[in-house]
């Protein structure tokens, strides 16, 4: 299983089908979802939240949410976090905060549309675009249709 935190503003685009930076977020999700396990930290979530709410209906939105929970898990923000991204070298507060929350839970990689804010510590963590991530999905898919085949005998000796 790959861990992966994604950047609330990625999550953002894709729902809104902002100029198709992202693609179909419901087939990245879908397809990849028994190899990869998502994650977007709390203050990512309300800003989530908060755009959903202001674009569209007061009924949709919590179906849109409800959707979103089940596909992304929560990483949760506390004065620790936030204490170190205030000292850490990254100058985008929100990607501090991510970076802080993904090298603690002991994430694989951040996805994000702003590599160049991981800039000061790209050597410690991996810093995902979404053709990256993409990539990743496809070689997992194919990884495990080629494990689920049987192996024929004259390889597994």
């Amino acid at each position: 299983m790959i861990r992966i935190l994604i950047d609330a503003d990625l999550i953002i685009e894709a729902l809104l089908n902002r100029n198709g930076l992202v693609g179909d977020i419901n087939q990245l999700f879908d397809r990849v979802n028994p190899f990869l396990q998502f994650f977007v930290t709390d203050i990512g979530w309300q800003k989530i939240y908060t755009c959903i709410s202001c674009l569209q209906n007061s009924c949709a939105t919590p179906i849109i949410m409800d959707w979103l929970r089940e596909k992304i898990q929560i990483c949760k923000i506390d004065k620790m976090i936030v204490q170190q991204a205030r000292n850490n070298p990254i100058q985008d507060f929100e990607s501090a905060i991510e970076f802080i929350c993904a090298t603690g839970k002991k994430f694989d990689a951040i996805v994000t549309h702003h590599g160049e804010n991981f800039n000061p510590i790209t050597h410690q963590l991996r810093i995902w675009s979404v053709e990256d991530l993409w990539i990743r999905a496809n070689l997992e898919t194919q990884f495990q249709k080629l494990t689920s085949n049987q192996i024929p005998t004259y390889l597994s000796s």
